[in-house]
């Protein structure tokens, strides 16, 4: 009779504990997004498809820049590409999440004065970093908000790109939509990216 007393006390107690944990531990949600804008990170005027899971994203680009006359010097148009990973940090929002990444592709066409008659590729790629964010809305809607930055240390075959920028600057603006609000409508809006996740354990 007692020992019947304390497994009817014991199961209940049990069953609620590895419920609550379970809840706890959910896995990280799978999510991807496409989106247009302009600036690097979308290849100039461009396409930029975002996929991740948790913190970290992959994402890849494919634009245009167009051509254009600085001086007497036409800077010819091309078609470019940018790819790299991004972190996202956890700030307690389902709409707001600041970004760090890093990436590789098209920075820039470009020209200035000190290039004079210079034998030179107008087209540079290398690697960039960028910082910025990204918001949501309930109707799948998705702005993107970054700055990306490069330098001529940062170039792949710099010895094509004399008298490019110490530093390059520029903003990048985009929108999309989230694909996966499509395939997951219940609660897609409260498992996106990082809310299951903590990556210093705290």
């Amino acid at each position: 009779m007692a020992i019947a007393i304390l497994v009817g006390v014991l199961i209940p107690r049990t069953s609620f504990a590895q419920s609550s944990n379970d809840e706890g531990k959910a896995d990280p949600q799978f999510y991807t997004n496409v989106n247009g804008g302009f600036g690097l990170l979308y290849g100039g005027f461009g396409g930029n498809v975002e996929a991740g899971m948790g913190h970290l994203a992959g994402f890849g680009a494919l634009g245009y820049a167009t051509e254009r006359t600085i001086d007497t010097t036409t800077i010819a148009s091309s078609i470019n590409y940018h790819f790299g990973v991004r972190y996202y940090f956890d700030v307690g929002s389902d709409q707001f999440f600041p970004r760090v990444g890093i990436g590789y592709g098209w920075i820039a066409n470009y020209y200035n004065a000190d290039l004079n008659l210079k034998d030179y590729e107008q087209s540079a790629k290398g690697v960039s970093l960028h910082l910025g964010a990204q918001f949501f809305t309930v109707e799948g809607l998705v702005f993107n908000f970054d700055v990306a930055m490069a330098s001529k240390y940062s170039l792949i075959q710099a010895d094509r790109h004399p008298d490019f920028f110490p530093f390059y600057l520029r903003p990048c603006i985009g929108i999309g939509y989230e694909i996966t609000t499509l395939f997951d409508k219940d609660d897609g809006r409260k498992k996106i990216r990082n809310k299951e996740i903590d990556p210093f354990g705290s």
